[in-house]
């Protein structure tokens, strides 16, 4: 019951996500600092002073997402306050790199800060990684890796039970380490164990502090699609609204392709595992906080909380100079309220252009979702989609359900249905897709039973595979 009462604290209006990068990236210069910690120790065996490490995101693993579980058991200590202490406590440790030989390959120390979730009591525990395998050093403790992904990993711990890994102190290699500016990484990995209301709760409550406080420093700046209108009050967007995008752009398409099967109506089962995809994504923002997705990458070059490319950023610095976005992009990206100041804009400036292709759009109800689909994967499809089809298409799996069961088809109609077949794999549909199932189960989640709702069509029952 809790789960869902959580879900409704934290997503009544919510949204989803969760992504890594490809590549290691570099920090911006002035970027905001942890608090220092020991620096690591080489091969050699000398020990040199390294720059401190700060609280950072991971790259994109080689390995796809495992299907996420339920929380083992329930925490009964406050987290966020044990998370802090336990990244205090691994600011005080080192770890060490060494270099791989012909004989040998590289390997690195981790430590882990375990914490028992009934009393608090915390212990940091050694390990190693080498190969993309992990082994702790201590034999009391039992543990299953559920995901190896470098200082993001999903680590389960099995004995001493009510334990979870809450904070990881993860070495970097020479070149990380030239690049980042410091030796090792601090971070609050997700693991089932972590997926408890509070940290649900704290992660969704962060977002719509940050977006609440980006819309009010954009009160002086015009909005592009409703002139004469401030960019912080425009009516097709609310601070849910916002919060929905950032979710689904960091939420797995393939994890949500494999739930969902391109169906219309979800049993309480899928229902659940889509829920904990969101639910995944504001935990990881829960406990880390304003480094959450702070210096992600994906593998097309998108950054941050709010997954900006550089083509996108240039429009918002172009476009809206009052804005006051950063000119160094990996700042404006790093920062929190910058970054969602930069999707604001962007958003607004697709819903413009997009409207003048489609006067409609506004009016139809449907902007929010063409320009958030423009936003993910640029205008080119969205306007395509608007100029052949108008906005019926927005809703993919709905519309080709409902052309499925059409007979016969007219000329448009039937161009329409082979465009959506053709595409219904492409990001651009997975992205709407996932947006209008976090909607639909966060309205119906607001009958306040805190759990899922009888199935209810939303329109015809068929899938599309």
């Amino acid at each position: 019951m809790w789960r869902w009462l959580a879900v409704l604290a934290l997503i009544g209006s919510a949204h989803l996500g969760w992504e890594i990068t490809d590549s290691w990236e570099p920090v911006a210069l002035g970027a905001p600092k942890a608090r220092a910690a020991r620096s690591s120790k080489r091969k050699s065996g000398t020990t040199r002073r390294r720059p401190r490490h700060r609280r950072l995101k991971a790259l994109r693993s080689v390995k796809p997402m495992p299907a996420l579980a339920e929380a083992p058991f329930d925490a009964e200590v406050p987290l966020l306050p044990l998370i802090e202490e336990a990244k205090s406590a691994l600011e005080k440790e080192s770890v060490s790199y060494f270099s791989g030989t012909v004989r040998r390959p590289e390997s690195r120390e981790v430590k882990l800060a375990l914490a028992n979730l009934k009393t608090g009591e915390i212990r940091i525990v050694s390990g190693m990684e080498s190969n993309r395998t992990f082994k702790l050093e201590n034999p009391e403790i039992e543990y299953r890796v559920d995901w190896w992904n470098g200082f993001n990993s999903s680590i389960t711990i099995l004995k001493p039970e009510n334990t979870a890994v809450v904070a990881v102190l993860y070495a970097l290699d020479p070149k990380h380490e030239k690049e980042l500016g410091q030796d090792a990484i601090i971070y609050s990995p997700y693991s089932s164990a972590l997926l408890q209301p509070e940290l649900i709760a704290a992660g969704s409550e962060y977002l719509l502090d940050k977006i609440s406080q980006a819309r009010s420093e954009l009160e002086a700046v015009e909005s592009r699609a409703f002139p004469k209108l401030s960019l912080g009050h425009v009516p097709a967007l609310s601070d849910e609204d916002y919060r929905n995008i950032i979710l689904v752009e960091h939420m797995d398409p393939g994890r949500f392709r494999s739930i969902t099967a391109g169906g219309i109506v979800l049993s309480p089962q899928q229902e659940r595992d889509v829920l904990r995809l969101a639910e995944r994504i504001l935990v990881i923002i829960g406990a880390n906080q304003e480094d959450a997705y702070r210096f992600t990458g994906s593998y097309a070059g998108a950054r941050g909380l709010t997954q900006f490319t550089l083509v996108g950023m240039k429009v918002v610095w172009n476009n809206y100079p009052g804005a006051k976005v950063s000119r160094d992009f990996l700042e404006a990206t790093s920062d929190h309220v910058s970054a969602i100041k930069a999707q604001i804009c962007l958003l607004d400036h697709d819903l413009a252009e997009l409207s003048q292709d489609y006067p409609d759009l506004v009016a139809s109800g449907s902007g929010k979702y063409a320009a958030g689909a423009s936003y993910n994967g640029g205008p080119s499809r969205v306007r395509y989609g608007l100029q052949n089809f108008g906005v019926d298409w927005l809703h993919p799996v709905v519309r080709l359900a409902d052309l499925a069961a059409k007979k016969p088809l007219d000329r448009k109609e039937r161009l329409e249905y082979a465009w959506l077949l053709r595409n219904k794999a492409h990001e651009t549909f997975i992205y709407l897709n996932k947006l209008h199932t976090i909607e639909r189960l966060n309205e119906r989640f607001l009958d306040g039973s805190g759990r899922p709702a009888p199935e209810t069509p939303v329109t015809k029952d068929s899938n599309i595979r």
